[in-house]
């Protein structure tokens, strides 16, 4: 069995290491430890549930609170930032019926023609609202950069990637969208082939 002394000094060495690491990659610029812009994505049911309270919020409100038609954008946005495009889509096309539901279970305020106009707006906007935060985390999804120092042997020119050393092609390939093709500069082709390429 081990005695409390000994629990507590391989307790605080494994947190030194942790927080060792934790310094280095704060040093390198490692956007997985300290990212401010976090890979959050939202599970169905919480934009469901977002849905669900904004609906009941605007039916409590009533017909004259027009700018709670507002905050049916946070579900659509939550959906199409999560990658679900058909349910930000499904969204954005329902919630412009179910208010003019509303209105009409209130006694419309406006007449018929621009109550229906006014849905079709919302329903396009809504779309438009959709695709534009679609497009924004698709180019955030797709934007890998290379930040920071990157430890390099002097020698070999391999890089440090956590305890594995791994050549620059590797390296780039995995950590950006750059592929690389290989040749030769004249110098190494004088260098290494001598007059065959003469």
């Amino acid at each position: 069995m081990q005695s409390d002394h000994e629990r507590s000094t391989r307790n605080r060495a494994r947190g030194e290491r942790i927080s060792t690491r934790v310094w280095a990659a704060a040093l390198l610029g490692d956007e997985r430890v300290f990212s401010l812009r976090p890979e959050t994505t939202f599970r169905p049911w919480q934009w469901t549930v977002a849905f669900l309270v904004v609906l009941l919020g605007d039916y409590v409100t009533g017909p004259l609170l027009h700018s709670a038609v507002l905050f049916y954008f946070i579900p659509i946005g939550m959906a199409a930032w999560s990658g679900a495009r058909w349910w930000s889509a499904g969204l954005a096309v329902l919630w412009p019926p179910l208010r003019l539901g509303f209105l009409t279970l209130w006694g419309m305020p406006w007449p018929g023609r621009i109550t229906v106009e006014d849905t079709i707006i919302d329903c396009v906007v809504s779309l438009a609202f959709a695709s534009l935060v679609w497009h924004v985390a698709d180019q955030g999804r797709k934007l890998r950069l290379l930040r920071g120092l990157l430890p390099i042997c002097g020698f070999c020119k391999r890089i440090r990637s956590g305890t594995e050393w791994q050549p620059v092609e590797t390296y780039i390939s995995r950590n950006s969208e750059a592929v690389f093709s290989h040749t030769f500069c004249p110098e190494c082709g004088e260098k290494h082939y001598g007059g065959l390429l003469s």
